[in-house]
């Protein structure tokens, strides 16, 4: 699978130009800053915090800090692993590499997480067979060119109480599944070194070691109120990552093309553009929450830059799309939200032959 044209195209060379413009006017690093740095202060604090609370603190109280675990981890992943899996957040690749490793400790495992969102979903994103997430959460039909199930009829239905799910089904199954298959959509006879097995298990044992059982039996939670406490940490954890995750692309209005001759009959520039749609692009709240991928705009178009940066960039590219006629996506939180669900009805329905 590969796209009409590899060359860079008129509209993106134009693009790149304005924002390394920006870039040199404002004599900054197109990598973190000390906002990003404090920020992911903050967050890692919040999450050992909470850890060191439910250890030591008020047995009465310990669902709190596993909420907090909960929402502070997923903004680990975000606002931290994210950018640092694009070597976005530090300027050196090798540091880059080694802060990643937060996201094995919050549970998901970054070597087979770059597989799947950076070699696939950021190369043929909403392409069936190329962009795994379309495959993601089982059950649920979210490309027209995914084959309709009659359970499909009921998906806005069910499709929330699968989200809740989705942080466990990432940690437990989606990892361990991506590394038994030999063929990942459009990846073929894949191998993984000795390291990465061990890798994975390891940091999966941890996981479970300090977040359920340590506060089972060291801080006298027991197994039954770890689990169950555990379980809605994800919830929570799992419904903050789907809604992030489905409303940059599964909304109405972003392209979902039938790829034939394994031919994308696009650039990957324009192809991302028209694949990928910004909700609440102007708010700094939601900016600093999702660690900029409301801005998802800018972030598929330039991984390379931290997210710190995106609110800055975001306006640039859209006056440059309005300014050359290419479609700029862009919805507030609650209109992308509404669109998600609108979108999940329209997929519903059999397709008609």
């Amino acid at each position: 699978m590969k796209f009409q044209t590899t060359q860079p195209t008129v509209f993106f060379t134009g693009l790149k130009q304005e924002i390394n413009a920006y870039f040199t006017h404002k004599k900054i690093s197109k990598f973190g800053n000390n906002s990003v740095w404090i920020k992911a202060f903050l967050v890692v604090s919040a999450y050992v915090g909470a850890y060191l609370f439910l250890l030591f603190g008020n047995p009465k109280y310990q669902l709190i800090p596993y909420l907090i675990m909960g929402i502070s981890g997923v903004l680990v992943v975000f606002n931290i692993v994210h950018d640092a899996s694009h070597h976005a957040f530090f300027a050196s690749k090798k540091w880059n590499n080694r802060i990643r490793y937060l996201g094995d400790l919050v549970g998901i495992n970054t070597y087979i997480w770059d597989i799947r969102h950076n070699k696939q979903h950021h190369t043929f994103t909403n392409i069936l067979g190329g962009d795994l997430i379309i495959e993601n959460i089982p059950l649920i039909r979210l490309s027209p060119e995914q084959p309709w199930k009659w359970f499909h009829r009921y998906q806005m239905i069910y499709a929330p109480f699968l989200y809740m799910f989705y942080s466990l089904f990432w940690i437990f199954v989606i990892d361990f599944k991506l590394f038994f298959k030999k063929d990942i959509c459009n990846l073929k006879n894949m191998h993984h070194t000795r390291a990465e097995w061990i890798k994975l298990f390891a940091f999966k044992i941890l996981y479970v070691c300090y977040s359920i059982l340590l506060p089972a039996y060291y801080a006298g939670l027991g197994l039954k109120y770890a689990i169950g406490y555990f379980l809605l940490m994800h919830f929570f954890g799992g419904i903050l990552l789907s809604i992030v995750a489905v409303l940059g692309h599964f909304v109405e209005g972003p392209i979902f093309p039938k790829v034939e001759h394994n031919i994308i009959p696009k650039s990957w520039a324009e192809h991302e553009l028209e694949a990928t749609i910004d909700f609440a692009p102007t708010s700094s709240c939601m900016h600093w929450f999702t660690g900029g991928l409301n801005t998802h705009t800018a972030h598929h178009l330039f991984p390379g830059i931290c997210h710190t940066h995106y609110k800055a960039i975001t306006p640039i590219i859209m006056r440059y799309c309005l300014a050359h006629g290419y479609p700029y996506h862009a919805e507030s939180f609650l209109n992308a939200l509404k669109s998600h669900f609108r979108y999940l009805i329209k997929l519903s329905f059999k397709p008609v032959n």
